[in-house]
């Protein structure tokens, strides 16, 4: 049985039968579809709280602000990599900071200091010291195909 249902699929694959196209990406909330980014945070300590991402336009007054921000949206933090797509409204550049909101709070919590309580990291990676970094050094392209981003989550 299992033979002629095998012979049948190649068959039906060979003949130009339907099936399905894979994800450009290879993760389920991957469609395929324009303008679609794999993003992949890596350094992800625990499988706790939420994993925030923020997409941010090319506008350097707005970058990290709420003004410049084009989306948040926030899913579950699986470890040591949370991978999601995403869709940008547009082809161009774009900037994104991810951050692990550990105790699912949402909000980014900082210490009595003012810097970051939580792991974050921002698109390109670049450093950081005692300032977030400007947008230029930040900015990822993304194309009508897609494209794909890795953000390295910092302690």
């Amino acid at each position: 049985m299992f033979r002629i249902l095998a012979s049948a699929a190649l068959a039906l694959g060979a003949a130009g039968g339907a099936t399905a196209q894979p994800p450009a990406h290879g993760h389920i909330s991957c469609k395929g579809e324009p303008r679609e980014v794999l993003v992949r945070v890596v350094n992800v300590k625990e499988s706790v709280g939420l994993m925030t991402l923020e997409l941010y336009r090319n506008d350097p007054d707005g970058f990290l602000n709420k003004k410049g921000r084009e989306f948040r949206q926030r899913f579950a933090a699986k470890a040591p990599v949370t991978e999601v797509c995403i869709h940008t409204p547009a082809a161009g550049q774009w900037a994104m900071v991810a951050y692990h909101d550990e105790n699912a709070n949402t909000t980014f919590d900082k210490n009595a200091f003012g810097f970051p309580a939580e792991p974050f990291g921002v698109s390109q990676n670049p450093k950081i010291r005692l300032a977030p970094p400007p947008i230029e050094k930040a900015l990822f392209e993304v194309a009508e195909t897609g494209a794909s981003v890795e953000i390295r989550l910092r302690d």
